[in-house]
């Protein structure tokens, strides 16, 4: 019998990058996820990776280099109970990966989950937290935590960093009204390691203006927290706007995604932004309502851009 595990894909509503630095950011998991199906396999001295999203199949023996292989090693490797072989891991996925949605992060909480079904551990959500961050560091160097979060909990989240290394802050809170977004798809597929490398790179030669930046942006996920509170919606797409220009600055925005922007503030978003590590991937659109979803949607796939809806309550 298969143990079955998921991880929730996620949307940055503020704070790509700036949460690697220590800085507050908001996002909040998604309708869309990465699902694992654990079965233990009798006779078998290896692990094997079906995975229906890539079309492969991975032996752990045989390509020990292959990143999913080094994920469960990362992960497992000092985990006693965890068995490291005669174990099948078959991988399904509504999330796509390379578009912001933090899909190695869903992997990873989907890996955790379903070991720990598989081998009766019990864990509890701060146990798979924990575990997978050991997989998205592998995946990403060195990762805010933003996405382990939000695919672990499940829920909108206020994350911030301990950049002295201790336990960072994962605060869930309620909205004061539901957000309507649509997720366009820039059909480039984004490397977060890289783009936060470079990211580091331009702040360390620019150090006074990115200082600037950054202060600006502390001082917008402040008003951001509130509006998402009491329900200002229009407030929150102005900031998401604002977010977004200071994405700019730090030159993670491509041409594709201006294009799509533009399309969205065509369809009377209340705001639009980049999601996740930019240079490609995802943009994210503020609706009013389904209706106004329905025709940002209709707009954007005139225009031959791939775009989903979803809904945070």
């Amino acid at each position: 019998m298969a143990a079955i595990g998921k991880g929730y894909a996620k949307v940055i509503l503020f704070g790509e990058h700036f949460v690697v630095y220590g800085l507050p950011g908001i996002a909040s998991s998604i309708d869309k996820c990465v699902q694992i199906d654990a079965q233990k396999v009798k006779d078998s001295d290896d692990v094997v990776f079906d995975d229906k999203v890539y079309n492969e199949k991975i032996s752990l023996k045989e390509n020990p280099e292959h990143i999913k292989s080094k994920l469960f090693n990362a992960m497992f490797k000092d985990e006693e109970f965890v068995p490291k072989k005669g174990i099948k891991l078959t991988i399904t996925a509504t999330s796509t990966p390379g578009g912001g949605m933090g899909y190695s992060a869903s992997l990873c909480a989907a890996m955790a989950r379903a070991m720990s079904v598989l081998t009766d551990q019990g864990w509890k959500d701060d146990k798979i937290f924990e575990v997978t961050m050991k997989g998205e560091t592998i995946a990403h160097g060195t990762p805010s935590g933003i996405d382990p979060a939000c695919a672990t909990y499940g829920s909108l989240i206020l994350f911030e960093k301990n950049m002295e290394g201790g336990k960072n802050k994962i605060q869930p809170f309620k909205l004061g009204a539901p957000l309507y977004l649509v997720l366009a798809d820039t059909g480039i597929k984004h490397d977060t390691k890289e783009a936060v490398m470079d990211v580091r790179k331009r702040k360390e030669a620019n150090p006074a203006e990115y200082e600037k930046i950054f202060s600006d942006y502390k001082t917008l996920v402040g008003k951001a927290k509130t509006a998402l509170k009491f329900g200002e919606t229009i407030e929150v797409g102005k900031l998401m706007n604002e977010n977004h220009e200071l994405l700019k600055k730090i030159g993670v925005s491509i041409p594709e995604i201006e294009n799509i922007i533009k399309v969205m503030n065509y369809s009377n978003a209340l705001g639009a932004k980049i999601t996740g590590a930019g240079m490609g991937g995802n943009v994210i659109g503020l609706c009013e309502n389904e209706k106004h979803q329905d025709k940002m949607l209709a707009t954007l796939e005139s225009k031959g851009i791939k775009a989903i809806k979803t809904k945070i309550n």
